[in-house]
Parts: structure tokens; C-alpha cells; sequence
């Protein structure tokens, strides 16, 4: 615990910048979010709010690519998730225009709902009719041309770094909607802020992101949603080992 300290303070002052730079920003979220056609602008806002905060608390990014993908084509993007900066992350590091789809007690945080009321999208997977809503939502906004970023995960497990099992719904939607998924693997944030403690012990340094070659679905059927979801975590798993030196 004594030997933790200077990583609890860390924690404890990136999450007061965490909170001063969204209150200075809210205001400029609440005009944005009030109409359909600013989203892209308000998301473009959020990458503001991640970067000022990485600059601050001793965050740095780096993101490799496989390909340069398209910023006026729709996909989904589908990240492993081992810590809450994994948010941070994906809204800083990928320069595409996105809708989150996130569990729903991060829409009952005091503010940060306006974004579960706009833009994105909370998931209630303890009942059935909250996960229909959000999977008829969430294809809404595939068929307007809004990519979506889905932690297929569904949370942050136990075992971490050992991925959970993939849940199939984003695979579902991507191949209703012939829309290519986009593997991408963060290798480092569950180092920089371990889950499972009430105020985690984290740590500045640096935070990677691997974006993978988008995988085409036009040609797989209603069916092939667990083959592509296995395909895509024995993806993400070996770049994670990979980058890690596992």
C-alpha cells in the first residue's frame, strides 16, 4: 500500500483534470449535442477534451496502422477492453467519427449522460428489452452511415489480460448490414490504470493503440457471426502478445 502511494495520488489528480477540463468544455457539449449534424463536431470535441487530458497527466499515444481506412466509409470497431482509460484511448487515438456503444450505468454519471441521450449508445444487458432497444438503436445508426465502437467484451473481466468471450452481437449487425469490422488492440492501458481497486493505482506513460486491416462480411450469412467473432479475437489476442512481449 506505502509503496503504492505516489501511484494513488497520480490516480486521484488524473481524475480532478478528468473533471475540470469536461466542465470547462460542457457547455460547448451542450450546443453541440442539441442537433443531429453537430455530433461529428461534438465528437471531434471529445478528442480535444482526451488530448488536453493526456497532455496534462503524462499520457502519450501511439497508433499504428495496418492500412489507412476511410473517414467517409461506415464500420465497427471492436477494441479489447481491459481498463477504463480503453475510453479515453479509442475517443484520442482514432481519428474517425463514431458512436459508442457502452453499458448503462456510465449514462447515470452526473453530465456524461448527454452523450447516452445523443451520440451514443447505453447498453442494459440485464434485461432483454433494454439490449432489443439498444441493438435497434445501434442499427439506426449503421443505416445513417455512423460507425459504431463496441467493446465486444461487454466489460472488464476478472482474468485480465485474457480476453472474455466475445459476445456476438456486433458481428450480428455487421454482417446484417454487410459493414467491415475493424479489430483494434490496446495493449498497454490496463498497465497504465488496473481495474478492480475503488481508486485504482495508475501510472503516466505511454498508451498504444493498434488499428487492424478492416475484414469484409459482404459475403458471410446470417450464422457466421461466431467464426467472425473468433477471427477477429485470435486477431486482436496475437498482437496483444505480440506488442507485449508475451
Amino acid at each position: 500500500m506505502i509503496r503504492k502511494l505516489p501511484r494513488y495520488i497520480w490516480s486521484v489528480y488524473f481524475f480532478i483534470c478528468f473533471i475540470l477540463i469536461f466542465l470547462v468544455l460542457y457547455p460547448f457539449f451542450v450546443v453541440l449535442l442539441s442537433k443531429p449534424k453537430w455530433y461529428p463536431q461534438a465528437h471531434k470535441l471529445r478528442r480535444v477534451w482526451g488530448k488536453m487530458l493526456m497532455a496534462v497527466t503524462g499520457l502519450y499515444g501511439k497508433t499504428t496502422k495496418d492500412e489507412e481506412l476511410k473517414l467517409d466509409k461506415t464500420y465497427i470497431f471492436t477494441p479489447n477492453h481491459f481498463s477504463y482509460f480503453d475510453i479515453i484511448s479509442v475517443n484520442t487515438q482514432m481519428p474517425y467519427f463514431f458512436s459508442f456503444m457502452a453499458k448503462k450505468e456510465l449514462s447515470r454519471i452526473p453530465l456524461f449522460g448527454i452523450f447516452f441521450r445523443t451520440l451514443d449508445m447505453p447498453v442494459d444487458r440485464s434485461s432483454n428489452e433494454g439490449s432489443k432497444r439498444a441493438y435497434y438503436l445501434a442499427n439506426k445508426k449503421l443505416k445513417s452511415g455512423i460507425s459504431l465502437l463496441n467493446f465486444p467484451e461487454g466489460g472488464i473481466g476478472p482474468q485480465v489480460p485474457k480476453m472474455r468471450d466475445f459476445k456476438l452481437g456486433p458481428f450480428k449487425m455487421a454482417i446484417e448490414h454487410g459493414i467491415e469490422v475493424v479489430p483494434v488492440t490496446l495493449p498497454d492501458n490496463w498497465r497504465r490504470l488496473p481495474c478492480g481497486e475503488w481508486i485504482p493505482a495508475g501510472t503516466p506513460g505511454r498508451m498504444r493503440m493498434h488499428i487492424h486491416r478492416p475484414i469484409p462480411t459482404e459475403n458471410l450469412k446470417p450464422g457466421d457471426e461466431l467464426a467472425l467473432a473468433e477471427q477477429v479475437y485470435g486477431i486482436i489476442e496475437a498482437k496483444f502478445n505480440e506488442m507485449n512481449g508475451l
